[in-house]
């Protein structure tokens, strides 16, 4: 059960990510012109996309840094902030392996490639893709949501200098650890309420309590329209906000991994939004809730790298058993 619930949380987020690039930031008409409609599968990116040099199947950064936080796990049995450090600091020189010309890990980790101490290092912002490789914290420790908090926490502010981001990374491993431990259910709308209380207790920052209390408004409401949670919570870029929304669209959507993924992926909405980390987030939560074998093999060998995935899993696997 726990390999099944691992292989479906790690393959959820990086197919939610793959899938989600392909329109990231890009409103309702602007994905009507590109891809004729929305995406229902994995496909080439349009030129309007903002990857336009990626493949099918191919991920963003974000899925690359999650990557990169559990080989540190797999490698070390425990979180080695030099080696993580060090696995970025690789990355970030090997410019072909880049998927955005800028962001806020690269500008971590050549801080660190220079030489500069933590808190010089450390880049003030709050973009969900500071938070994301936070995951692989809840995974690994899938038994106790209050390691996964503490560890969570660390992992996002070894790169980011940002409480309600460092927060949001602790609260995003505790989710990910209460779904792989089995200790939740999503089935009725106080189950619900029940987790976002959960993840409301282990919240330390104001902003990311009050997103989290937006988040129960949205469920306790009912709200039917996916545009109505848009306008409450909001689908860009900032950490809690990203977060929330995910969360809302995993738990509304718990049943089925594709339709869960799906709704995440196109909720760009008449603006744009952050869809590929939205849908990381909800598909490494929908995938570890329901199991590798809720995802369609066909989207498991398309995501780039499936074989890899396969053989990461299954070492950090071994480092659980011990």
């Amino acid at each position: 059960m726990l390999e099944e619930k691992v292989k479906g949380s790690v393959f959820g987020g990086i197919i939610g990510d793959a899938l989600g690039t392909l329109v990231e930031e890009m409103d309702r008409e602007t994905v009507k012109r590109a891809y004729g409609g929305p995406i229902l599968d994995f496909r080439e990116p349009s030129p309007l996309s903002v990857c336009p040099y990626l493949k099918k199947g191919q991920y963003s950064h974000e899925s690359q840094i999650f990557l990169m936080a559990l080989e540190v796990y797999a490698e070390k049995g425990y979180f080695d902030e030099n080696l993580y450090i060090e696995k970025l600091v690789e990355w970030v020189k090997d410019e072909k392996s880049h998927r955005y010309p800028a962001g806020s890990h690269i500008n971590a980790a050549l801080s660190y490639a220079a030489g500069l101490e933590p808190d010089e290092a450390r880049v003030k912002a709050c973009d969900i893709d500071g938070a994301i490789p936070s995951a692989a914290a809840g995974i690994f420790r899938w038994d106790s949501s209050y390691d996964a908090y503490s560890e969570g926490r660390y992992i996002a502010s070894i790169t980011h200098d940002d409480e309600a981001l460092v927060d949001t990374g602790g609260i995003l491993a505790v989710a990910v650890s209460e779904v792989i431990g089995g200790r939740v259910i999503f089935n009725s709308k106080e189950d619900q309420v029940g987790f976002i209380e959960i993840l409301r207790e282990f919240a330390q920052t104001p902003m990311v309590r009050s997103y989290l209390d937006l988040l129960h408004q949205a469920v306790e409401k009912e709200t039917k329209g996916l545009d109505d949670v848009l306008l409450l919570l909001g689908n860009g870029s900032f950490a809690p906000e990203a977060f929330s929304f995910a969360l809302y669209v995993a738990l509304k959507n718990a049943v089925s991994f594709k339709k869960a993924v799906l709704t995440a992926v196109n909720s760009y909405g008449d603006f744009g939004g952050d869809t590929d980390a939205i849908a990381f987030i909800t598909g490494t939560l929908v995938g570890g809730y329901l199991g590798i074998t809720s995802i369609s093999q066909e989207w498991i060998e398309c995501v780039e790298g499936n074989r890899y995935v396969e053989i990461l899993v299954k070492k950090l696997l071994e480092k659980l058993e011990r």
